[in-house]
């Protein structure tokens, strides 16, 4: 007889141990079987040889899985399908696959602890500042939709508009500045799950605005608004031939040095995390480019002064060849 004893909670997170166990009496040997439930594909299998009760994490397989990138929207919600996943889990016989059990299907997302139900899953302080223009969004997981409102004010007067999700769970609000021409102030409030407050400052020319993946499972932003250094890296391929050397290939890359605002420590700390978020963007007119971040250190705190960080980034290779 075969049965799973423990399966891990809705909205676990893939970037921890997320234990299944299964057992079986008398011992058998049992094949595992991850699959998407809405879409029936196979993510990955195990075998365990005369087991009467085995434990094993599905998160390596599942974190592998998820993959997105933020992508720009008018204000409003949008769709967080690409950032969880629905998964069964199936342990049947080897000698007898009919003889099998399915777990209840559990929605798993890449972050790195359990949020909590009415929450904004978020690891930057609620007040922020950004330029007309730019865009930002939040991450929220809720049991019943929030009425969600967003009030920008400015000196034409105060613009009030409402927003409400199609469905309840992982949830993203886009903020589109744009939306909201003319404001010096907005703000986003989600009901039971709290609000964030903008600033509209006018962008310092030749800032640039980087987006990241936090442990929390969302994606931010922050205008880094100082570019102290831009470089661009050539290695090439000679040969020598009888006219001489002669370039065969050339593989070239732009590196971009940045630096934040002088900020509080909180803000530091968050801004931090873009040295190992798993995938970091720059974004242009032309929407989210995914750069390399070079930089593996970064001070928060200085005593007695407030501080700013810088961070180096690379920016996708381009290569001729001969």
């Amino acid at each position: 007889m075969l049965s799973f004893k423990t399966t891990p909670p809705d909205y676990s997170p893939t970037w921890r141990r997320a234990e299944c166990r299964v057992a079986s009496d008398p011992a058998q040997t049992i094949d595992i079987a991850l699959r998407h439930t809405l879409t029936g594909e196979l993510l990955g299998t195990r075998r365990f040889v005369n087991i009467t009760e085995a434990a094993f994490d599905v998160s390596p397989i599942i974190r592998r899985t998820i993959r997105f990138a933020p992508q720009p929207a008018p204000t409003g919600y949008v769709s967080a399908v690409d950032r969880k996943i629905p998964v069964t889990v199936t342990a049947a016989l080897t000698d007898d696959p009919s003889q099998k059990t399915r777990s209840p299907t559990r929605v798993y997302f890449a972050g790195a602890d359990t949020p909590a139900m009415l929450s904004l899953l978020t690891t930057m302080p609620t007040e922020r500042l950004i330029a007309p223009g730019e865009w930002d969004e939040a991450t929220l997981l809720f049991d019943l939709p929030p009425k969600t409102t967003v009030t920008a004010q400015g000196p034409a007067g105060t613009v009030v508009r409402t927003y409400a999700p199609a469905s309840s769970g992982l949830q993203l609000f886009r903020l589109d500045t744009s939306d909201f021409p003319g404001a010096e102030r907005i703000t986003v409030e989600f009901d039971t799950c709290g609000k964030v407050e903008y600033t509209v400052v006018p962008a310092v020319q030749g800032a640039r605005r980087i987006a990241w993946h936090t442990r929390a499972g969302s994606i931010e932003h922050y205008t880094f608004p100082i570019e102290p250094t831009a470089s661009v890296e050539t290695q090439k391929t000679r040969i020598r031939s009888f006219e001489g050397p002669e370039v065969v290939s050339a593989d070239q890359e732009q590196r971009l040095r940045l630096r934040s605002a002088y900020e509080t420590r909180t803000m530091l700390e968050a801004l931090a995390e873009i040295l190992v978020a798993p995938e970091v963007w720059i974004v242009d007119s032309s929407g989210y480019r995914k750069v390399d971040v070079l930089s593996d250190r970064a001070v928060v705190h200085r005593h007695g002064t407030l501080s700013c960080l810088e961070i180096e980034i690379r920016l996708c290779r381009t290569t001729d060849r001969s």
